[in-house]
């Protein structure tokens, strides 16, 4: 099969304010972006992250900015760094000229890796304490002098990518009529059996995912009839779908060569266990100008939209 692409409170920003002006001292790595700790509100737990900027923000004004949601493994591998291709994402964001956070829904909650669970904790929940948690970061991110509220994107990966499914629905939690709104949101390899079967699932801004054909453990053919499905609905946004041919799960790692982990619950298969997972060079280069032509194409529009397709 060869690649697919289907078009289809007061009170918290006082806070917010407060945390933003707090806010550790940023550091200047040797990819030119600035990189600092953030704590913020969440609705359950105090939530953290890592906020990145562009090396030149002083200077830069309002800017575009991304809120990054990690995957069942949490933000940070088992040495307590930000893996290298998330790393890379979030420096990758600033060389655009983004702000851009990686936010912790795990660590603050007293959670680890859930990748080898079946049974999850409901703080977990992508639709749920997730989704709420994307929204608190949008607030945060919303509040800060250098940030655009009207340019602020959305991504995950695997069970944050999943999480962008909930984000994306109008009656997501955390979601305000009155509050900011995302401007589009992009999703690594999520989970769209759920939508899919949905009576009446729809999204609220437009939405990029990006599957590997081969992935065994979260399979790409869902997320390919989601968007033909929202399509032929006449869904009032963009919606689409692209699949790599030879790309399994976490196609976008560095540096990462493709293995078998035998441990994560996989419905799929056979055993209920196991599933391959690794970087696929190629694909994960077509998918940065994927993300590159996605943002830029969207910025060009006008402010984010109400669920019913006017403009909020």
């Amino acid at each position: 099969m060869s690649a697919v692409a289907v078009i289809t409170g007061l009170s918290r920003f006082a806070a917010l304010m407060l945390l933003t002006a707090a806010a550790g001292c940023a550091t200047a790595p040797a990819s030119g972006s600035r990189e600092e700790p953030v704590t913020f509100p969440g609705t359950d737990v105090s939530l953290t992250g890592i906020l990145f900027t562009p090396a030149d923000a002083p200077r830069a004004g309002r800017r575009p900015a991304v809120v990054l949601m990690h995957g069942c493994s949490g933000m940070l591998d088992s040495r307590g760094r930000l893996p290298t291709g998330r790393r890379e994402w979030a420096e990758q964001f600033a060389r655009w000229g983004h702000v851009a956070l990686h936010v912790d829904s795990f660590a603050p909650r007293g959670l680890g890796s859930l990748c080898d669970l079946k049974d999850r904790p409901a703080e977990s929940f992508p639709w749920t304490a997730r989704t709420a948690d994307a929204y608190a970061a949008l607030d945060l991110l919303a509040a800060r002098a250098d940030v655009d509220p009207q340019r602020v994107f959305v991504l995950g990966w695997s069970h944050g990518g999943s999480t962008v499914m909930g984000v994306v629905r109008p009656e997501a939690p955390g979601r305000r009529e009155s509050g900011p709104r995302f401007k589009a949101a992009i999703a690594f390899y999520p989970g769209c059996a759920g939508p899919l079967r949905l009576k009446g699932y729809r999204t609220s801004m437009p939405l990029l995912i990006l599957h590997g054909e081969d992935d065994d453990w979260v399979p790409a053919a869902p997320c390919v009839a989601l968007a033909q499905k929202l399509t032929a609905a006449d869904s009032p946004f963009q919606v689409k779908t692209v699949a790599y041919p030879g790309a399994r799960h976490g196609f976008d790692s560095i540096r990462t060569p493709v293995r078998l982990v035998p441990n994560v619950h996989n419905p799929l298969s056979q055993t209920g266990r196991g599933a391959w997972v690794g970087g696929h060079e190629p694909s994960r280069l077509k998918a940065v100008d994927e993300v590159k032509r996605f943002v830029d194409s969207q910025q060009r529009r006008g402010r984010p939209a109400a669920a019913d397709g006017s403009k909020s």
